[in-house]
């Protein structure tokens, strides 16, 4: 009895020792995980891609030449969800001397697609032939390297029009997404309903929108009046992918979005700005976001000025304005 009586207390003795052990084992990774929650150093950081708003859908890509009516080809790529539909779509417009690609737009229009929004991104440095390997040359032998407002309108609605006869989406919501110039553009298509399309939603970064932004772009007013003075002169006045002609200044002032918000009625609209942007200064983002009467403003503050760090592998600015984004246009869409 004895013995068995000492086994007994021997083995709960180990029990306690063994339960005191796994408590403090316990205790101390509870207090491990909340050091690192209060350090960010956790598994995952506010600004770690992983962070990102991915959705559950797979994703479908197509790379397209549309061809315009001068000859020359839109270069365009399609990210839709893998999903029988229909599905919400949003079309992503670029700044002057971006790309489709430039902004994250790739990344941004895969996220999209994975949260069961088709996404569309033009190229408006059109292309001189649909042949990839000419077309797409780094030395960009193969571009037109110009284009003008309207060639922009006429690229995005070329690559709306393809999307609705080829993929499952619903016209009724649709949005418009646009970044710099290609906020303007993206203001225009939803003030005027370009296309005959009832743009739903807006999202704007650093919208390029009001009369005054290309002013500070080129310069300033005395290079301005320089260029008006040019063309008056010559007809034409090249700088960049932009050639000014009377017919370029007449869409300019006569396309004034931040004139027309009021045409696009209560439909949501955001817009960001940084206040460390030098190429569209906040004022002119402001002046575009105020333009609309269900508008909702944020601002971020960076170095990395025009680029909103969208650029960046780790950053909480760009993870922020990625997933509001994603949220936004799945709420109003």
């Amino acid at each position: 009895m004895k013995k068995r009586s000492h086994t007994t207390a021997y083995h709960n003795t180990a029990a306690a020792k063994i339960a005191a052990a796994l408590c403090l084992f316990f205790c101390i990774c509870g207090c491990l995980a909340f050091a690192l929650s209060l350090t960010g150093c956790a598994g995952q950081s506010a600004g770690d891609e992983s962070a990102l708003k991915r959705g559950p859908e797979e994703i479908l890509t197509e790379d397209v030449f549309l061809k315009n009516e001068d000859g020359t080809y839109t270069y365009c790529e399609i990210v839709a969800p893998d999903m029988e539909g229909p599905y919400p779509l949003v079309c992503i417009s670029h700044g002057i001397y971006g790309s489709l690609n430039s902004g994250g737009a790739r990344q941004l229009s895969e996220l999209l697609a994975s949260n069961g929004i088709a996404a569309v991104r033009p190229d408006f440095n059109r292309c001189l032939t649909n042949d990839p390997e000419k077309a797409l040359a780094g030395d960009k032998s193969g571009r037109t390297n110009e284009y003008t407002l309207r060639d922009m309108l006429e690229s995005d609605m070329l690559l709306i029009d393809y999307t609705l006869e080829h993929y499952n989406v619903d016209k009724d919501r649709i949005g418009v997404y646009g970044r710099s110039f290609g906020g303007r553009v993206a203001m225009i298509m939803g003030n005027e309903s370009w296309g005959g399309i009832d743009y739903k939603a807006m999202a704007l970064i650093a919208p390029a929108g009001n009369e005054y932004a290309l002013i500070h772009y080129v310069g300033g007013q005395k290079e301005w009046d320089y260029i008006r003075s040019a063309v008056a002169k010559n007809g034409s006045y090249k700088r960049g992918v932009l050639t000014f002609t009377p017919e370029w200044f007449e869409d300019y002032y006569d396309l004034n979005p931040t004139l027309t918000g009021d045409k696009f009625g209560d439909k949501p609209v955001m817009v960001y700005y940084n206040t460390k942007d030098t190429v569209v200064e906040p004022k002119t983002s402001l002046d575009c976001a105020h333009a609309y009467s269900n508008v909702a403003i944020y601002e971020v503050t960076t170095d990395d000025g025009h680029g909103y760090e969208m650029s960046y592998q780790d950053s909480p600015i760009k993870v922020e304005i990625m997933n509001r984004v994603v949220t936004f246009f799945q709420e109003n869409l």
